[in-house]
């Protein structure tokens, strides 16, 4: 069956959108990364960050299976997030009092003391990422972003 011409210029958007999002995903950690570093947090990378930005989220902590759901990684790789982030301070790991073959995850006083220039880190990604955007446009992205996102986690 041969291809239709606009079908071949679908498949090239398709393309060309999965590898700006690849670009742009790239593009984000590196410039986290050396906001970390300008803030005096260069002991947190950006991939554990994102550990510390769930805890702040949920107000609770977890154990690293919710994590790993939340992150959209494997358990494994959650486990070194959190190891690394407990050995330098910003995590620290506790019995489950409901299930005692679960552990805990919650940042410690340290973490909640650099909340406010963890917060500023990621307000500086964010109006940078974002600069020029109605607040319209940023809807359209977010609602367009979860709709790949949820096809993609429908088809596992």
């Amino acid at each position: 069956m041969a291809t239709t011409g606009s079908e071949l210029r679908l498949r090239r958007l398709q393309s060309e959108a999965y590898l700006n999002l690849s670009r742009i995903h790239r593009e984000l950690e590196r410039k986290v990364a050396d906001l970390l570093v300008e803030s005096g947090l260069q002991d947190v990378t950006p991939a554990q960050l994102g550990v510390l930005i769930h805890l702040f989220q949920e107000r609770a902590p977890l154990t690293a299976r919710q994590l790993a759901s939340l992150m959209g990684l494997s358990e494994v790789t959650v486990g070194r997030f959190v190891r690394a982030l407990e050995g330098v301070g910003w995590v620290e790991r506790t019995s489950d009092p409901a299930d005692s073959r679960a552990i805990l995850v919650r940042p410690t006083r340290r973490a909640y003391a650099a909340l406010p220039k963890l917060l500023e880190v990621s307000n500086a990604l964010l109006d940078r990422a974002f600069a020029g955007f109605s607040a319209q446009e940023i809807e359209a992205i977010a609602r367009t972003t979860e709709m790949v996102r949820d096809n993609l986690d429908s088809q596992e």
